[in-house]
């Protein structure tokens, strides 16, 4: 497929189905200014003061320098890594996944089958400063939305990944004659992996699980 551009929702060029979200470089500065807001609670309530005694306000001032220490130290590792989300799509396990890291920085993966995914709906991103730009979001048959994902140039390149994960309501009939022999070859392998999932079950169920890295 053809590469959807730079920055936010991109895919990664060593795997065309993994789409890589970042934070903008305005919405990192911002966040990396207000850590370093946070950093500067504990310098105006513990040191600045001048404490030359214990006073009682000693114990809330100093849980809120060290609650402004923790969360500024964590903006302003946001701001420098930057990377917020992976989004993938398991062909052969018919499968979403989706990657991401709390604020301890903890990795978390869920793996939604596309069985669950009941629309895969088209938006502009708000980010966007171009109207060609559209991103996926799944809905699942629960009413659930799960993360958008990807950065696509046009409708076409869109639909082609939500024929890869199985919503194809004209069939293949319906998909058009821009693909190309790596797209179809891909199409097939989905579709071959969807039939077996079908008779033997998936590749394992969803989860949500946090593992350090």
């Amino acid at each position: 497929m053809s590469r959807c551009g730079a920055g936010i929702g991109t895919k990664a060029k060593d795997d065309p189905f993994l789409f890589r979200n970042h934070y903008p470089l305005p919405v990192r500065v911002m966040v990396g200014l207000f850590g370093c807001v946070l950093w500067l609670l504990p310098w105006y309530l513990l040191v600045a003061p001048h404490w030359n005694h214990f006073s009682w306000l000693l114990i809330p001032y100093g849980l809120l320098g060290l609650a402004g220490a923790a969360a500024g130290t964590s903006f302003l590792l946001s701001a420098i890594l930057g990377e917020a989300r992976e989004t993938r799509l398991d062909l052969s396990c018919q499968q979403l996944v989706q990657t991401s890291r709390d604020w301890l920085f903890r990795r978390h993966e869920r793996r939604t089958p596309f069985v669950d995914i009941a629309i895969l709906e088209l938006h502009r991103p708000s980010w966007a400063t171009e109207e060609t730009v559209l991103s996926i979001h799944p809905v699942l048959e629960n009413g659930h939305s799960l993360p958008a994902f990807g950065a696509f140039p046009s409708p076409d390149e869109a639909e082609k990944i939500k024929a890869l994960m199985g919503h194809r309501p004209e069939g293949i009939e319906g998909l058009g004659v821009t693909w190309t022999k790596q797209e179809l070859a891909a199409l097939k392998r989905s579709m071959e992996a969807q039939a077996e999932a079908a008779q033997c079950g998936s590749c394992g169920s969803k989860h949500d699980v946090p593992t350090l890295h």
